[in-house]
């Protein structure tokens, strides 16, 4: 079997086992235990090949066929795998650590339990792959493809995973501490009890949804309502994620999101029901930020005080008597009769609406803390009217 680069077959080169030629570099080799460290194997044909156990530091594969071969247990750290073609390959509890496999083909790969620390895997396509608790760390991940991949329990923290294709993928109990997820597509990824921290990286998925909806593989998302309901969905479980670990601000802000897109879509099904919810939530932003913002309310409040203010002084009240009168309308009753005509339907109109801009306060500060509650014991089948959680530190094995 000839290297494909080159015209003999004495170009692999082998320099540490005397027991392997280059004429026995062919498919379903057998060099189980062997050891290939430092060896020239560029191009080379292995396909199912059995090289478990295999030493092969340092090791050059560049564009190699290793379709379906065995390298479980094998060590492979710092080697050159770039481009290489694994797909069906077993690499369990393989040691891959500071390995590159820019561009590698690894489809329907089993990695679980693998070494893949600082490994790069920018670029690569790991579809339907196995990385249960693979560890992951510090590794380079950018726009790899990891449609449908199992990353159940992985250790991903300080990965980059910038731009990477997550559609699909399972992301149950994984360690995401630190991890840059800039610009990933999470669509209908499983974030399930996954460990996120406040320097975890996440864009809001919309723009990213947005970018792909036209591709071939995402023909679903090309009518507007399918695709404002994926961007609700997404955040929906972004919201579920960052409230397991106890960070409010980022659930409140995919809360937010999360309903923005169902306005859209409302607004794009053109039907009356979807006139009527988009008017709905238009009125719910406006008045209460969806239930988790206070600057709404809060704005509507000072509107409604200052403005009756403003009519109490075109009445021949003084500047601070009728902030004071528009203070007391607002949170009771006027504390004196208001002269007929216009400031006595305004200072009713405060009356009512004052009560109800506070009923409404209280709705969003009573909400801002049950959006992260309930969304914890949901995930848990609790009831989040009697469920309290338990945020705990990191511990030292989940760093």
């Amino acid at each position: 079997m000839s290297n494909s680069n080159s015209g003999s077959d004495s170009e692999y080169h082998i320099p540490n086992d005397s027991s392997i030629n280059a004429t026995d570099i062919k498919p379903d080799a057998s060099f189980s235990g062997a050891d290939l460290s430092e060896a020239d194997l560029s191009h080379a044909e292995l396909r199912g090949a059995d090289l478990s156990q295999a030493y092969l530091h340092d090791v050059d594969l560049h564009a190699a066929d290793l379709r379906g071969v065995d390298l479980s247990r094998a060590g492979l750290s710092e080697a050159s795998l770039s481009r290489v073609d694994l797909r069906g390959a077993d690499l369990i509890e393989a040691n891959l650590r500071r390995a590159d496999l820019t561009e590698a083909r690894l489809y329907s790969a089993d990695l679980e339990e693998a070494d893949m620390r600082e490994i790069d895997l920018s670029r690569a396509n790991l579809t339907r792959s196995d990385l249960m608790e693979t560890d992951l760390r510090g590794a380079v991940l950018s726009e790899a493809q990891f449609i449908v991949a199992d990353l159940e329990e992985a250790h991903l923290r300080n990965a980059d995973l910038r731009g990477a294709n997550l559609r699909g993928a399972t992301l149950i109990e994984a360690n995401l501490v630190k991890t840059n997820l800039s610009g990933a597509l999470l669509w209908e990824t499983s974030l399930s009890d996954a460990l996120l921290s406040r320097q975890t990286t996440l864009d809001p998925p919309g723009q990213r949804l947005q970018e792909v909806a036209g591709d071939n593989d995402t023909e679903s998302l090309s009518e507007s309502v399918d695709l404002y309901d994926a961007v609700a969905r997404v955040n929906y479980e972004l919201k579920a994620a960052y409230s397991q670990n106890g960070l409010v601000k980022q659930a409140r802000n995919a809360r937010v999101r999360e309903r923005c897109a169902r306005r859209r879509e409302a607004k794009a099904d053109e039907t009356l029901q979807g006139t009527l919810e988009w008017g709905a939530s238009v009125m719910s932003q406006a008045t209460t930020g969806y239930g988790v913002q206070l600057v709404p309310v809060v704005g509507v409040m000072l509107v409604l005080l200052l403005g009756s203010a403003g009519v109490y002084v075109d009445s021949g009240l003084g500047i601070q008597q009728s902030l004071y009168y528009s203070l007391v309308t607002f949170t009771t009753s006027p504390p004196s009769p208001p002269k007929p005509g216009l400031m006595q339907w305004v200072a009713g109109a405060e009356t009512f609406l004052g009560t109800t801009a506070i009923v409404f306060l209280g709705y969003v500060l009573g909400t801002r803390d049950r959006v992260w509650i309930c969304s914890c014991a949901r995930h848990l089948s609790l009831d989040c009217d009697t469920w309290r959680p338990n945020v705990g530190l990191i511990s030292e094995s989940q760093r």
